[in-house]
């Protein structure tokens, strides 16, 4: 991992990079924190052998998000749709401010709508000149094909426990180590449960649990109101719950499928109070849960 970001960042030197990287694996944070650096380098005047130099404005501002030609762009829901990418799109186009190169991240880029991905490929296979876009994805293979055959591909591999939570700069470390292990050590989805709060996920889940073992549909009502991405939260730690369950005899596969299901339907855009409820008769249905 360290040759390859050392050979992409001596490219970024020689302005030798690719228009289209795609980032994808590890954590998420990682992949902000090297798609920064690059965007400094390809920017800084006085980046050097070292990188950038972090001191002159046009680093500072890439750092703090204000400079004009440096770009970030993430799911306002749970997905990137056209809307957002024809957006992009007209920025995309526009003249240089005050870089050498315009940098546009896009982050979480497995989750673009077909629209969405489609619209991006037409930027992809006409590119701005000196404009670099990186795609942030934890699954490559939640790409475009089309897309993913003309980047060049970055994988990075997972951090140790102790090298995400060194990261984590100002962050409660006990309870930065319990969204970690509450994830199945997924550094992504440890990062969106610090984001929600542990004790709040875990007094969710705690009260789905109670509703399904004592097949209590009226228990439920307590669990909202709640929009996508809570929902979408707690179902994956849910089914991380569920797969340990199952290595441990403690858990019936039925369970896991149900859950993986769920995750599946609410990413469809979904009305999540729906899916949630529907997942809990399901469970009903098999004679409740066990959590043992």
């Amino acid at each position: 991992m360290k040759l390859q970001l050392a050979l992409l960042e001596r490219a970024a030197r020689e302005n030798r990079v690719g228009h289209l990287l795609l980032f994808h694996g590890g954590s998420a944070l990682h992949q902000r924190e090297v798609a920064l650096r690059l965007a400094q380098i390809l920017n800084c005047p006085d980046a050097g052998s070292e990188g950038p130099c972090q001191e002159c404005p046009t680093c500072r501002k890439i750092l703090s998000g204000n400079h004009p030609d440096v770009s970030w762009l993430k799911p306002l829901k749970a997905t990137i749709g056209i809307e957002q990418v024809l957006a992009w799109q007209e920025k995309a186009y526009l003249k240089h401010y005050e870089g050498d190169y315009k940098v546009s991240v896009i982050e979480q880029a497995d989750t673009l709508t077909l629209p969405a991905a489609n619209s991006l490929l037409k930027v992809i296979e006409e590119p701005p000149e000196r404009t670099v876009i990186i795609l942030c994805a934890e699954n490559a293979e939640g790409i475009l094909p089309t897309i993913q055959s003309r980047a060049q591909l970055v994988f990075f591999p997972n951090l140790s426990e102790e090298t995400w939570l060194r990261g984590l700069a100002g962050m409660d470390e006990q309870e930065a180590v319990l969204a970690f292990r509450l994830s199945g050590k997924n550094q992504n989805l440890a990062a969106d449960v610090l984001q929600h709060g542990v004790l709040w996920l875990q007094e969710w889940v705690g009260k789905f649990r109670t509703a399904v073992e004592e097949e209590d549909f009226l228990r439920l009502f307590a669990l909202f109101p709640m929009d996508k991405n809570q929902a979408l939260l707690c179902l994956q730690v849910m089914a991380v719950q569920a797969q340990e369950g199952i290595k441990n005899s403690a858990t019936r596969p039925y369970e896991f499928l149900a859950i993986g299901k769920a995750i599946n339907v609410l990413r469809q855009q979904a009305n999540p109070r729906l899916v949630i409820e529907v997942l809990a008769l399901e469970l009903f249905q098999q004679g409740g849960a066990r959590y043992d």
